[in-house]
């Protein structure tokens, strides 16, 4: 079984050495190393090729810059393993990591294996992240539901080894519209594709974390805005792709709450009318997916009035809202039935200690 290690690089001249020798160690497997230099403006494409000229396993793509979706795409288009792992630059493979993904893939029929990862330095892991590091061990058939939405797969694609036949085969690839979000969206088309998927509590992966990268740092309302017009691009992306490729309808009520959950809170940290012009925005995407209603009619009881609200709020003619779109109380409810009050005091206790959920 040969795996392909796409390595999607862009200005990583400083970390690229490191990743592919964790990659090249890799005990007791055929390995193939396409590295994907996006456009980078330092040295990384000649590091890339130093490695290529010295190891025949080593393959370089060169592409204008064109960011991480695209340098992925380009990567599963030069990739020719049975097995699809994804690291990124300054990151890497810890030893004997591709040895057990191959050993959990040879069973008949599995479409992908999702596994953990560990955080370097650890004190920098983010408290949200903590408990999350790892999926439970376990085989899911069909079981697009419980392994979409109420397990520890997400959000990562770096954490998922994907068997090439299934992508190839289900046309899988990275939304290059999309700049934040892009894994979620990727992964949960894959998993609602899939037939059946492996999931193993071992950490394989090294996720480097610089302090920047785990500080919390969307308070200021321009970013706060960026990043809501980002996700309710990553909201209609999938949505779009879950009606396209006629994906489990069964699931609706966990799709109307992942969007939800996405957006709410960050759009209750706008200006009652900001709030009003941005879910007069999402209506649409939610009735081209769900319907006339918005998806009242499959929503959670908890989740209901919330559809109301934004309802109400596209259909206004009012200029000017003077309180809060979706109300206080029916945000805290719909958060602690969603989440459960331990993971929204978590995430309340990591927002004022400034490392917030990765």
């Amino acid at each position: 079984m040969v795996v392909s290690v796409v390595i999607p690089a862009y200005n990583a001249a400083g970390v690229l050495s490191q990743c592919v020798s964790s990659v090249l160690s890799q005990d007791g497997v055929e390995v193939e190393v396409v590295i994907v230099d996006d456009g980078s403006a330092d040295d990384t494409l000649a590091v890339a090729t130093g490695f290529a000229e010295a190891d025949p396993r080593v393959r370089v793509v060169s592409k204008p810059n064109g960011g991480v979706s695209s340098a992925r795409n380009a990567g599963l288009d030069a990739a020719t393993g049975e097995v699809v792992v994804f690291v990124d630059a300054d990151d890497a493979l810890v030893p004997g990591a591709l040895s057990s993904v191959c050993s959990r893939l040879s069973y008949g029929g599995v479409d992908c294996l999702v596994f953990g990862m560990q955080v370097e330095p650890p004190e920098l892991t983010p408290l949200t992240l903590a408990h999350r590091l790892a999926p439970s061990d376990g085989i899911f058939e069909d079981d697009v539901r419980r392994l979409v939405f109420r397990e520890h797969t997400h959000p990562y694609a770096f954490r998922v080894a994907f068997m090439r036949d299934f992508l190839t085969r289900n046309d899988l690839r990275f939304d290059e519209t999309l700049s934040l979000g892009e894994d979620e969206a990727f992964l949960m088309v894959a998993y609602g594709s899939a037939h059946r998927v492996i999931t193993s509590s071992e950490q394989l992966y090294l996720y480097r974390m610089s302090a920047d990268s785990a500080s919390h740092k969307d308070n200021e309302s321009k970013a706060l805005s960026v990043k809501l017009d980002k996700h309710l691009r990553l909201v209609e992306s999938v949505l779009t792709s879950w009606k396209q490729r006629g994906l489990d309808r069964s699931c609706d009520p966990d799709l109307l709450n992942w969007a939800l959950d996405l957006l709410m809170l960050d759009v209750s940290r706008l200006r009652p009318t900001e709030q009003a012009a941005f879910y007069q925005r999402l209506w649409p995407v939610l009735t081209a997916y769900f319907g006339p209603d918005g998806g009242r009619d499959v929503a959670y009881r908890v989740t209901a009035p919330c559809v109301k609200a934004i309802q109400r709020a596209a259909f206004s003619t009012s200029k000017r809202f003077r309180v809060p779109v979706v109300s206080k109380a029916l945000l805290i409810t719909f958060y602690v039935t969603s989440r459960g009050f331990g993971a929204v005091a978590e995430r309340a206790l990591a927002a004022l200690r400034g490392r917030g959920a990765y």
